[in-house]
């Protein structure tokens, strides 16, 4: 059986890349770890190391191992914060990652009304594209994720989605501000300013061009949602979000909302998902069901 120590000198080695500094960095003898290497390469029957002149690297073998350690530290980091909930259910910490277009609807309502009523679980809320949000989850570096569409990854669980219709956003003084809604082919005529391929806006948006074999004339694109409608405040461009990514906007009638006709632009949501090899902690469930009732009251309002 490998003891949890030799894991612990094992990643060590293999991330200083030489047996001195890990020893140092680990207050252990080297010649002592040498030995622990020495024993696991022993009870594996396989090399996990090559040695050189300027230090160690991994080899298939050891890169595998490597893999084991990391999910066993995962897993072990979840077990501690399980372990410490049953002393006390209302204490953990939960990191998610969502896409930009929610931080400023959907996740300010609902971050403050759950720390409201669980002042000692921690949260971290994290924007990325939606492929970096499932890949984030995937990968156990956070604990819940919120992906623009369907679930890109078939390793994830989807917990809860919302509809998140997309619109054309523009000033008040624009040629579409009139409209009660447009295709996506009619904004197009206008100069546009575009999300990049990391967003799953930008990716439905370019479904529907290559479909109807449209093109968009395109002078900017960028990687936050933000600086997008911050350039179309003062001039005929055209970006594309849901209503909620700039509802204060629109509320102090600084921006339009022009909802698209187009089918699949219409019917857009988001999806909340979780690892499917990942056991969630007791906050995490909690946090869970807070935002799925959070997406369901959202939804029925929006419906209203």
């Amino acid at each position: 059986m490998i003891e949890a120590a030799s894991l612990r000198y094992f990643r060590e080695i293999a991330e200083q890349g030489s047996l001195r500094h890990a020893a140092a960095r680990l207050f252990v003898a080297q010649s002592a770890l040498s030995r622990h290497m020495v024993a696991l390469e022993d009870e594996l029957g396989v090399q996990l190391f090559e040695r050189h002149a300027r230090g160690m690297t991994l080899t298939d073998a050891g890169r595998l191992l490597m893999q084991y350690a990391d999910e066993t530290r995962s897993r072990l980091d979840v077990l501690r914060g399980q372990i410490a909930e049953f002393d006390d259910l209302g204490r953990g910490h939960v990191r998610i990652a969502c896409v930009e277009g929610l931080l400023s609807g959907l996740m300010p309502r609902f971050v403050r009304g759950y720390l409201e009523r669980h002042a000692r679980i921690g949260l971290t809320v994290i924007a990325m594209g939606s492929m970096a949000v499932a890949e984030a989850v995937a990968e156990h570096r956070v604990d819940l994720g919120i992906v623009f569409g369907q679930s890109p990854r078939g390793d994830l669980l989807e917990l809860a989605r919302m509809k998140q219709p997309l619109c054309a956003i523009v000033g008040p003084s624009h040629a579409l501000a009139l409209k009660r809604s447009c295709k996506l082919a009619d904004a197009l005529q206008h100069q546009v300013v575009l999300p990049d391929r990391s967003f799953g806006i930008r990716q439905l948006i370019d479904r529907v061009c290559a479909v109807g074999r449209l093109e968009p004339h395109t002078v900017l694109e960028t990687n936050t949602l933000a600086f997008a409608w911050r350039l179309v405040l003062d001039t005929d461009y055209v970006t594309f979000l849901p209503m909620d990514s700039v509802r204060s906007e629109i509320a102090e009638r600084r921006l339009v909302a022009v909802p698209l006709d187009d089918a699949v632009l219409r019917n857009t949501k988001v999806t909340l998902v979780a690892s499917a090899s990942r056991v969630r902690s007791i906050a995490s469930n909690s946090v869970v069901d807070a935002l799925k009732a959070e997406m369901l009251a959202t939804g029925r309002t929006r419906r209203a």
